[in-house]
């Protein structure tokens, strides 16, 4: 007879606990497959588990390598029929036997290292484990009594050899134990599923520092370039000439502080050093205030600038990060649109979210292009109507902030029709 006791179970709850936060590492799969591996090898009950694919035996506990008689590495990779020694049509009726009494267990009869057959009971339940299944196996020697034989063939329900109490008992064992594995098997199972997606996370990284690296060297080399033009004491250019080259390095200056504001923000949202804190505000308040920044610039380069959105709407949202995605938007648009047309800035209402746009009548994007701007181990940029590349790390922070309030992002554009940029803030985050 075996069962976890209190303090079995404590600790297995705690481990539940401890490992189901959101944050995996490497090091807590490892801990939590050795801490598997330590309940099934675990308890005086015989346990196997098989490899469904190849019949073999993978693992097992000290138990089942004392009653079989074979080391543990002789064990492993040993077949199971090996030590099966039912025929075909005793392995039927005995599934039959066991659907008749309504029983997820059956009888069997096993052999071990020294050639003896002994009868058993198992229950086995079939569990996955980073993608391979595998069969769990619990198994208990049926002990016959003397002067009674136990075949299969007249085999009554398999615990009539034990008193009911005792049944009972180990029927709840049996399935304390099996749902314990299952449990166990699960959270082993999400855990490398997290670790295989911080693998693809951190290689998207890797990628995009990479890109990053890139930018940043371009533009130092911009204005070490431009800057040393103007150093330069043979520099005979005209005092227009002068001013232009000196117009280029300030424009250089001011797109490498915005990459570096964009790129430090990122950071610190990766890190969660921004705090959230969300609540309730005027959306054309906002939106008013971004319109106001950027209205002397849309002037200037001839372009409509406007806030359509209803005063009476009211938003759920951290206001400096709604501030800092419609900054995004309205100034990617005003780059790539071309003197004459227009941006906007509208808003509806629409079941429990509120949907944000901000549209152009600029170059507009390729459905190709679309996906590439919001993925951040991918590499995007557009020209805009001067000709000029931005870094398009602004648009991945976007994706971060809008995420962070649980909303989502996507584009709509045609080439040459002009974009639309789109977001949605939920009623409560």
């Amino acid at each position: 007879m075996f069962k976890f006791s209190a303090h079995e179970i404590k600790i297995i709850k705690n481990e539940f606990a401890k490992h189901t936060n959101g944050k995996t590492t490497p090091d807590q799969i490892k801990k939590t497959e050795k801490f598997f591996d330590r309940i099934l090898k675990n308890n005086n009950a015989i346990k196997l588990l098989v490899d469904i694919e190849t019949n073999k035996i993978v693992n097992s506990n000290n138990a089942a390598q004392k009653f079989y008689g074979y080391s543990e590495k002789e064990l492993h990779g040993k077949p199971i029929f090996d030590i099966n020694v039912l025929k075909e049509d005793e392995v039927k009726a005995e599934y039959k036997r066991a659907k008749e009494y309504g029983r997820d267990y059956f009888e069997s009869k096993q052999k071990n290292s020294s050639g003896e057959i002994k009868s058993v009971i198992v229950r086995s339940t079939p569990i996955k484990i980073q993608n391979r299944n595998y069969f769990y196996l619990i198994i208990h020697e049926l002990k016959e009594n003397k002067g009674e034989k136990t075949e299969l063939s007249k085999t009554p329900p398999v615990f009539s050899l034990f008193s009911s109490k005792a049944d009972k008992l180990l029927d709840e064992d049996l399935t304390l134990l099996e749902q314990n594995a299952k449990d166990l098997v699960s959270l082993s199972n999400r855990l490398a599923e997290s670790e295989e997606k911080l693998k693809k996370l951190n290689a998207s990284k890797d990628r995009f520092f990479s890109i990053i690296s890139h930018d940043l060297k371009n533009s130092f080399f911009s204005i070490m370039g431009l800057s040393k033009i103007l150093a330069d004491p043979g520099n005979n250019d005209s005092p227009e000439k002068k001013l232009e080259t000196a117009q280029m390095l300030h424009n250089s200056s001011k797109k490498l502080y915005s990459f570096l504001e964009n790129l430090l923000g990122w950071a610190r949202v990766q890190r969660g050093e921004i705090v959230f804190e969300p609540d309730e505000y005027n959306l054309f308040e906002i939106a008013d205030e971004v319109v106001n920044i950027f209205k002397p610039k849309a002037e200037q380069a001839e372009i409509v600038l406007t806030n359509n959105i209803n005063k009476t709407i009211t938003v759920f949202c951290d206001q400096n990060m709604v501030k800092t995605i419609l900054r995004n938007f309205v100034s990617n648009a005003i780059n790539f649109t071309k003197p004459g047309g227009t941006v906007e800035i509208n808003a509806k209402t629409i079941a429990d979210n509120t949907e944000i746009s901000v549209s152009d009548t600029g170059v507009g994007i390729s459905e190709e292009n679309i996906n590439k701007l919001l993925q951040i181990d991918i590499k995007y940029i557009g020209t805009n109507v001067n000709g000029e590349k931005g870094t398009g790390l602004g648009l991945i922070l976007c994706k971060e902030f809008v995420e962070k309030h649980g909303g989502k992002i996507w584009i709509n554009s045609k080439l040459g029709e002009g974009s639309k940029f789109l977001f949605t803030l939920p009623d409560k985050v």
